[in-house]
Parts: structure tokens; sequence; C-alpha cells
């Protein structure tokens, strides 16, 4: 020994890193059965996982309908306490949109949310509900239920509007 250490090993690793002999194949890549098996689980993860992203974006985009509604509605209110005037807006389940009348301004609720229901407000032949908010907080009350297109209609959000004080609230309906 000279001090640097035992040399037995290091011939060992040196074998392994030694170039191949004469017929020798220095195999250190994938096979292509390797590749496919890890390609197949690959595919079987996605398998499972895209349904489940698809399903959370549709979630989003109707929770997101119902933060639209609930914000024009409470912004309405608003409006009509602090100009001491009533402001109005359409809902037409058919178009599913609202429409601030008055000023021409039309909301959409998208492809993947739609308006299932509305209960209270004023009717109208034209198949469209008013409702109105009052320069004293109350309104014309309204429930309307927000839901997946693709889910059962009874599913959804319900935004309610109190017709005495206007209070929008939102609740989840299960059945």
């Amino acid at each position: 020994m000279n001090g640097v250490g035992h040399i037995g090993p290091l011939r060992a690793d040196a074998a392994f890193f030694a170039p191949p002999r004469h017929g020798q194949r220095n195999e250190r890549g994938f096979t292509l059965i390797e590749i496919i098996v890890v390609m197949v689980i690959l595919a079987m993860a996605m398998a499972l996982v895209a349904p489940a992203i698809q399903s959370s974006s549709r979630v989003r985009d109707v929770r997101t309908a119902v933060r639209t509604v609930t914000g024009t509605f409470r912004s309405l209110q608003t409006e009509a306490i602090r100009s001491g005037r009533s402001q109005t807006v359409l809902v037409s389940i058919d178009e599913n949109a609202l429409e601030l009348e008055g000023r021409g301004r039309v909301i959409e609720l998208g492809e993947v949310a739609a308006l299932r229901s509305l209960a209270g407000g004023e009717y109208s032949p034209f198949g469209v509900s008013r409702i109105r908010f009052h320069p004293n907080g109350s309104s014309s009350g309204v429930s309307l239920l927000i839901g997946d297109r693709e889910y059962p209609a009874e599913l959804g959000y319900i935004v309610h509007v109190d017709p005495l004080i206007g209070l929008v609230s939102v609740r989840d309906e299960e059945r």
C-alpha cells in the first residue's frame, strides 16, 4: 500500500467504464419495450387525470357565472341607493344573459353555465323577467338557479335577492 487506498475495487469500476472488447456491445440505453411500457403508463395516467381537469374547469366556469350575476345584482342595488333612482336588470333564460336596462349592456354567461330557472321578478310576455332595485334598498326579489349545461337541471347554485332588504345571497343546490 502506498497510502492512496486499496486498488481492488477501482479495477472493478474501471472495467465497467472501459471501452467494450471486440464482439461485445456497450448497452447503457433503454430498450424499445421499456420505452413502450413507460408510454403506456403515461397514457393511462393522462386518461385518469384529463376528465378531472376538465370537470374542475367546468365547475370554475359555473362559479364565475354565479359571481358575475351576484356582483351585477349587488352593484345595481348599490347604484340605486347611491343615485336615488331605481335600477333594473332584465334576465332572459332563453338567451342565457342579463341586460342592464337603459344601459344597453348585455352580460352573457358563456357556454358552460346556464340560467336554469327563475322565480320572482316581473315577468314579461317576451320571456324576460325584470328585476328592480329601489333607492330604499329593497328589490322586486328573485331566486335564480345557475348550473352546468351538462348536469341535471335541478343542480347548481341559487342566487337569491331578498325583496325586503335586497340582500343578495348564494346557496349551493344539491339534491
